[in-house]
């Protein structure tokens, strides 16, 4: 112990001499722990982390196809209840906006509409009164009861004791809360944050919609169960097959080729959880790169430091100390960095961490990331710090077992022209093959968030503005919500500023919903006799003039097109070609899901309508006039303005025109369309951000490495090259010598690094959409980048060797 002090305090003393290796050291390690700590911390709230519900490996989702959105009808999910042995609940949630009214004040709030079992199947208990039960949601009007989250009770009634049996309206109707929920628990999805359940039975009057009977509904609920005690996976999925074909063979013409596949729950089934394992497992891979390359550049230091120490050490074995007590001093001076480099570690990583947890990205759905710090990633943190100060700290072995003291004693501290190659010049150039990576990574990142932000979306967000609302929600029947839309639809058009204006009940990649269509001579409507299931939305006459969607043949909807009149649709070329073989589909018909049949007036340009990673899909667009929506979203283009202040203005005078107009419609949102899609372009941003701030890290990390090898170099050797200047050598005799070992390990990292990168194209697919490491664009940016970086490096180490004065040196000597 005694020794372990006094190694500890030399260790001390060695870094106060030398505050700025230190300083870096500890500043390069805690960055590449926290880029570590940060990832594993997203990965393990978001992934590794089960729901915080009891016994959470017993709760499942089931949905049509492992990799497919997790959604059935309602019939579907009451078979399942009342055939299962395997299951001790079975229920169903159905995501919506609700206008939430207390104290005469209405505000917007995303809940769910739970079937009665839901709670069962979650297995929480109440914060306060009670939860729902499966009396509540026995038929419609069976209860009004409402059960609010512990946020929502936080944030908008003050934690009021007493608010078990205060009453609310929702949509216009009358609820009682009867319970709140534990803190902590906001749903089943581990990224939203919702914030009040109500019986799915009452559905009709809160969505103005009537599903609960359809089974040709396939994508309004998601489906979830609760395994039974002794009861395997396998086992429930087994009777889950069998259900399923029991449920086709009673309803063949609704139920036809029916699956189910159980899926863990929080990340919408594997339909997020895929993506989300893959995007945050190559990430893990690059912060992995980033704590090695940062380890080779320390490693690179301490050799560089022994080397320097040379002599120290040999007088150190001359006077009978052992190779390994040296070796540990070296080591106790590497463990110090690394637990200072720790500790910063953990202060990076709990400031970013909690930026996090309380971000809310821009997007009209509530999406929250509930990443707060734990403890767990302090033990983490100091755990990566130790294995990294064992790498780097190991480095000098070598150095010191092979140390001759006569001979380093006998010999000047001034390197020789013949120096063998180093073991931290292979370091150093291992180095920049690692920072190479992340800097390829990072142009790939950024070449993907380019092609996605220039990609052809099928309209034109940019200079418009939408509002979003439910007339629903302020208690509008479907008539005279018609009224209403097209009298705010007169109003916002006679706006000053106003090009277009239209409404539609969604708009593409904000309201994914899908409808089976049938060609036109099919009479069996099973649904494996559908032609495909395109996307569907019902638009108002201006709608595609307003977004600036490409009209290619035939007309707009019209005001004409009424319930009175033969039904009618504008398609995408998509569509056409995959029912048709064809672009000349104008006055063709197909069939609707219910078999109505649908006459073809207008063909647009395709676009992107569920997430911009997708092939062509099939879409169709109906008259607002001919399947009316309470849902409405009210779309005004101003005229161009490239400081966007127009778009601002215009936002706020369209909420405006909307409360005057009734102050009962509670607006989700009234912003720049640009910014409601922000969620959609989400993905490409957050990897351009990690990315680039990995690679931005890489660059730091080997200039530092570079500039410090080559600072070394030129200063073992000021007395060779003086002598070289003395004799008359040339500059680019000069810089040979100095720095000519520099620039092969300098290309032969970038070289190698970038091999490795375009190697790594398949790691970098699975976080970056559209974008490849082979990209000559990608290839040409890594290659000047690291160019550059290798100028900046070693443009003082260079000023240095030219400068050298001889005469200086012999004064000197």
């Amino acid at each position: 112990m005694t020794h372990l002090l006094q190694d500890l305090r030399f260790a001390l003393r060695q870094m106060r001499r030398a505050p700025g290796f230190a300083i870096t050291s500890v500043l390069v390690l805690g960055l590449g722990i926290a880029a570590n700590v940060i990832v594993f911390g997203v990965l393990q709230t978001m992934i590794l982390q089960p729901l915080d519900v009891p016994h959470p490996e017993q709760v499942k989702v089931f949905a049509p196809h492992l990799a497919d959105y997790p959604t059935a009808s309602w019939p579907e999910v009451r078979d399942v209840r009342d055939a299962s042995k395997a299951f001790s609940a079975v229920a169903a949630e159905a995501i919506d906006p609700f206008g939430v009214e207390a104290d005469g004040v209405t505000r917007p709030i995303w809940g769910v509409e739970a079937s009665g079992e839901y709670f069962n199947v979650v297995g929480v208990q109440p914060f306060l009164g009670r939860l729902l039960q499966p009396s509540d949601d026995d038929h419609p009007g069976a209860s009004n009861a409402a059960v609010i989250t512990y946020s929502v009770w936080q944030s908008f009634f003050a934690g009021d004791p007493k608010i078990v049996g205060k009453n609310i309206r929702i949509n216009k109707h009358p609820y009682t809360i009867v319970g709140v929920t534990p803190d902590g628990f906001h749903g089943t999805e581990k990224f939203m944050d919702l914030g009040i359940f109500v019986p799915m039975a009452n559905e009709a009057s809160l969505g103005g919609g009537d599903w609960l009977n359809d089974r040709r509904r396939k994508d309004v609920v998601f489906p979830m169960v609760r395994i039974r005690d002794g009861v395997t996976v396998a086992q429930a999925q087994a009777e889950l097959n069998t259900i399923a074909t029991r449920i086709e063979r009673q309803d063949p013409k609704d139920e036809d080729g029916v699956q189910f596949w159980l899926a863990p729950p929080g990340l919408v089934g594997d339909f997020v959880g895929g993506p989300a394992r893959r995007f945050l497992s190559g990430i893990l891979v690059l912060a992995a790169i980033l704590l090695l390359a940062a380890c080779a550049n320390l490693g690179s230091l301490f050799a560089a430091r022994t080397a320097d120490r040379a002599r120290e050490i040999a007088i150190r074995l001359a006077v009978g100390s052992s190779r390994w007590r040296i070796l540990r001093q070296v080591l106790i001076e590497a463990f110090v960095i690394s637990i200072l480099g720790g500790i910063c570690a953990c202060a990076f990583s709990w400031i970013a961490l909690s930026g996090l947890s309380s971000w809310h990205p821009p997007s009209d759905y509530p999406i929250s990331f509930h990443v707060m710090p734990r403890p767990s990633l302090i033990v983490m943190a100091f755990f990566i710090s130790m294995v990294a100060a064992i790498l780097f700290g190991v480095m000098p072995l070598r150095q010191i077992f092979h140390a001759d003291p006569n001979d380093a004693i006998k010999s000047s501290s001034q390197a020789t022209t013949g120096r063998r190659w180093a073991l931290r010049d292979f370091l150093l150039a291992g180095q920049i093959a690692l920072c190479c990576i992340t800097v390829t990574a990072a142009f790939v990142a950024l070449r993907g968030l380019n092609a996605s932000l220039h990609m052809n979306i099928g309209f034109n967000p940019k200079n418009a503005v939408m509002a979003k609302f439910d007339l629903g929600e302020a208690d509008y029947s479907v008539e005279s919500g018609g009224r209403v839309q097209r009298l705010l639809l007169e109003k916002a058009a006679a706006l000053p500023g106003v090009q277009a204006a239209a409404y539609a009940s969604g708009t593409p990649l904000t309201d994914p919903i899908t409808v089976p269509v049938y060609a036109q001579q099919m009479t069996d409507l099973k649904p494996s006799n559908k032609a495909f299931e395109p996307f569907v939305y019902s638009v108002s006459p201006g709608y595609f003039s307003t977004a600036e969607t490409p009209m290619l043949a035939g007309r707009d909807v019209s005001f004409a097109d009424t319930a009175q009149t033969p039904r009618v649709a504008v398609v995408n070329q998509t569509f056409a070609r995959h029912m048709f073989h064809s672009d000349d589909v104008v006055g063709r018909y197909f069939k609707d899901n219910n078999g109505v049949l649908v006459q073809i007036v207008g063909l647009v340009k395709d676009g992107k309508y569920f997430i911009l990673s997708e092939d062509p899909q099939e879409a169709m667009f109906f008259p607002i006039t001919q399947q009316p929506s309470l849902k409405t979203e009210l779309i005004v283009r101003t005229r161009p303005d490239a400081s966007g202040g127009a778009t601002g203005d215009m936002a706020a005078a369209v909420g405006k025109m909307i409360r005057d107009f009734d102050t009962a419609i509670p607006i989700r949102i009234s912003d720049s369309w640009m910014n409601q899609l922000s969620f959609s372009f989400f993905p490409s941003q957050v990897a351009a951000m990690a990315l680039g701030l990995f690679g931005a890290f890489g660059l730091i990390l080997s200039i530092a490495g570079t500039f410090g090898l080559a600072s070394y170099s030129v200063s073992k050797r000021v007395r060779e090259l003086s002598i070289r200047v003395a004799l008359g050598a040339r500059a680019r005799q000069i810089l040979s010598a100095a720095l000519g070992r520099m620039m092969i390990l300098l290309g032969t990292g970038c070289l190698l690094g970038m091999v490795l990168g375009a190697a790594a194209s398949h790691l970098l697919a699975a976080i970056v959409y559209q974008a490849s490491a082979l990209d000559p664009l990608i290839l040409g940016g890594v290659a000047l980048t690291m160019l550059l970086t290798g100028v900046l490096s070693i443009a003082g180490p260079v000023r240095r060797a030219l400068g050298i004065d001889p005469a200086q040196l012999l004064r000197e000597q």
